[in-house]
């Protein structure tokens, strides 16, 4: 077996101590999988709490909780967890996954005592509304917000976030070319789309959020492109 490894770009964002961290970018680029892999390494090694959250959890297989499975035994540390139907847990250190549904329970989270990581999944369906209940949760000193996202809209809450590490608030954009385990399919994939509609490319892959505008019969950016065609094709 090999040695588990994380993606190395995204060390120095992990290890940055920060109140929130948001890691956004486009499909393929790893976040979710990194992620999983840090909150193992750290958990492996300190008492940890994580509130694991994401938009809509009809089954836990739908939460990150799957992809902590897969990486514990892709890490082959089976015998290190206990893994229970709706809690993982540590033997040695007693660091415990949690996970939520905010869309239908936001609620429930405001009872959630001494999360020491708020880990959110689907970040670009973060309402306001929502902030201001998990922010208030995460209350523990020390504690912190992982917000992972593919952009969706330039309106979206999620991208009110800005890089300000002095106020404690790191942003990391990451994209597939940064993912050094993109296997030849996903490249494959995304070759072709990069080929066929380079507009979708660049909001698929390379996490480029949509304007109000982009999902309108005739786009703005086709009609900026028209004024003075005539001129340049001679007619």
């Amino acid at each position: 077996m090999s040695s588990p490894t994380l993606n190395a770009a995204l060390r120095p964002f992990w290890t940055t101590r920060a109140d929130i961290k948001v890691l956004k970018g486009g499909r393929a680029s790893s976040k979710t999988w990194d992620a999983a892999g840090i909150a193992i390494f750290l958990s492996q090694r300190y008492t940890l709490k994580f509130l694991c959250m994401r938009q809509f959890q009809n089954r836990i297989a739908e939460s990150v909780y799957a992809v902590l499975v897969i990486q514990i035994n892709r890490f082959s540390l089976q015998d290190e967890y206990d893994i229970q139907r709706n809690v993982i847990r540590h033997y040695r250190t007693g660091s415990e996954f949690h996970f939520y549904g905010i869309r239908r329970n936001i609620e429930e989270i405001k009872g959630f005592e001494g999360a020491d990581i708020g880990w959110l999944e689907e970040g670009e369906g973060l309402t306001r509304a929502q902030w201001s209940l998990i922010e208030p949760t995460l209350r523990k000193e020390g504690c912190e917000a992982w917000i992972l996202y593919n952009p969706h809209l330039v309106s979206d809450f999620v991208e009110t976030f800005h890089h300000d590490p002095s106020n404690g608030v790191i942003v990391r954009h990451t994209n597939y070319d940064e993912n050094p385990f993109l296997s030849s399919t996903m490249a494959r994939k995304i070759a072709r789309m990069r080929a066929e509609d380079y507009d979708e490319y660049l909001h698929v892959y390379e996490g480029v959020p949509l304007t109000d505008d982009d999902n309108v019969v005739i786009k703005r950016s086709w009609i900026e492109a028209a004024i003075g065609a005539h001129t340049l094709l001679g007619i």
